[in-house]
């Protein structure tokens, strides 16, 4: 009867470690899919800004922000607050020219 319960216990800790691995494993792919694409956001931001060099908009926060995926490329979810005050100052930015009529 102990026998049988300690084979059990074997059987689904065994189990279980195995769903704990195809998770983990699902994560880790999730992740680097996702610090994929904001990668290639980033570049695609900085190859996009860099036209513009005439005069830059929301230099300081484009300079944070590189900065920031530059130092967290591992983490790029790190820099997400600052990508969206970037992207809101740039709205900000465009707004400001479509009512001067630039």
């Amino acid at each position: 009867m102990l026998e049988e319960k300690d084979r059990v216990i074997k059987r689904q800790d065994a189990f279980y470690k195995e769903q704990l691995a195809r998770l983990e494993e699902r994560s880790s792919e999730f992740y680097k899919v996702t610090t994929e694409q904001y990668q290639k956001a980033a570049e695609e931001v900085e190859a996009k800004f860099k036209r513009y060099e005439v005069h830059p908009v929301c230099a300081d926060l484009q300079a944070k922000i590189l900065q920031c995926y530059r130092q967290n490329t591992q983490q790029t979810l790190r820099c997400s607050a600052l990508a969206s005050q970037y992207m809101r100052c740039v709205n900000q930015a465009k707004q400001s020219m479509i009512e001067k009529g630039g």
